[in-house]
């Protein structure tokens, strides 16, 4: 019995799919747009809360396959252990973030404690993103704790 050498294989369609962030700074709503559309020329968005924008357009994609005969990584040295400070929120970013968890119903305690866990966790620049965050994992950071 002969055994046959493997191929590797490469893709022979792509599906590729890019999220644009709105705009606006007040509504940061996520769209998904295909490969298609985000290479149509004049291509428009118009985003739940009213504002349109056109994305930048997309020429190619180009794809880099890793080479095979790759040379062997040396192995690393133990680095000595560094003490790491979890990142402290800013005090206004804290507090417009706590003003908004507070209007969805939060006690302003609560609010404080998801804030200030949730930035240690996903330190982010964006007050959406944040309270994005922290609406998805509001288990996680247990908001009692």
């Amino acid at each position: 019995m002969t055994k046959k050498k493997q191929k590797s294989q490469k893709p022979i369609e792509i599906d590729a799919h890019f999220k644009y962030r709105c705009p606006q700074s007040n509504c940061g709503f996520d769209h998904w747009l295909s490969l298609k559309e985000s290479q149509t020329k004049g291509f428009k968005v118009v985003c739940d809360c009213g504002y349109v924008f056109k994305p930048k357009k997309i020429s190619k994609i180009k794809i880099v396959y890793a080479d095979i005969q790759s040379v062997p990584q040396p192995e690393k040295s133990p680095e000595p252990e560094k003490v790491i400070e979890k990142p402290k929120i800013p005090v206004d970013f804290k507090n417009s973030c706590v003003k908004l968890l507070v209007s969805y119903g939060f006690t302003k305690d609560e609010s404080v404690s998801l804030c200030e866990k949730a930035f240690e966790k996903n330190p982010v620049t964006s007050y959406g993103l944040l309270i994005k965050y922290i609406l998805q994992n509001l288990e996680e950071l247990n908001v009692n704790n």
